[in-house]
């Protein structure tokens, strides 16, 4: 059973409960192709490579990937090293409005940019929790759910983020995934396949 039902008052699908590191998930971190991380109108150049954090690390502010002044728009494009299922991300993002306000999400599209964003179907749309709201509960902290269907077997994840909450600048502190990686299961597919008679 999924308890991702919060009765924070603050809307939106999410847990402020970070438990869902169980014998079957598991941090994704390390399977992202960090070589291959890369952004699409952020500041600094490459500084999306630096928000993939250790859990931890997950609610210091910086480092940090901002979208260029005047512009909240930011994409992020995320390949993994291997395919994977992602059950979850955990998105934070900067205080004082800086914060997105929804992020929508792709499976294994590459060529998600400013000209189709608005107009391609996402496979799911977040909508977002601003941090200035939910300082009780720590920056980071909050893992929104992904629908199962949908995240089976990623080899890459893009965001598109359209909006902050203050509409002038996003600032995104922390990016991470739970779920699990295909090849942990590709034993239990290997004998099943073996076994069949030919």
């Amino acid at each position: 059973m999924n308890d991702w039902a919060c009765n924070c008052g603050m809307g939106g699908g999410h847990s402020h409960d970070s438990s869902l590191d169980d014998e079957s998930t598991t941090n994704l971190r390390s399977y992202i192709d960090m070589s291959s991380v890369h952004a699409l109108n952020e500041s600094e150049a490459g500084s999306c490579k630096l928000v993939f954090k250790d859990y931890k690390s997950r609610n210091q502010p910086l480092p940090n990937m901002k979208s260029n002044e005047d512009d909240p728009e930011l994409i992020l494009h995320v390949p993994f090293t291997q395919a994977v299922k992602v059950q979850s991300v955990c998105i934070s993002g900067g205080l004082g409005g800086k914060a997105p306000t929804e992020a929508k999400v792709w499976v294994d599209r590459d060529d998600i940019d400013f000209s189709n964003a608005e107009d391609l179907p996402p496979a799911q749309t977040l909508s977002l929790v601003d941090p200035d709201q939910h300082l009780q509960f720590g920056a980071g902290s909050l893992d929104y759910p992904l629908r199962a269907s949908k995240f089976q077997a990623a080899s890459s994840l893009t965001f598109f983020f359209p909006d902050s909450f203050g509409g002038d600048r996003t600032v995104i502190t922390y990016v991470g995934f739970k779920g699990i990686a295909m090849n942990m299961r590709r034993g239990v597919v290997d004998a099943v396949y073996e076994a069949r008679p030919v």
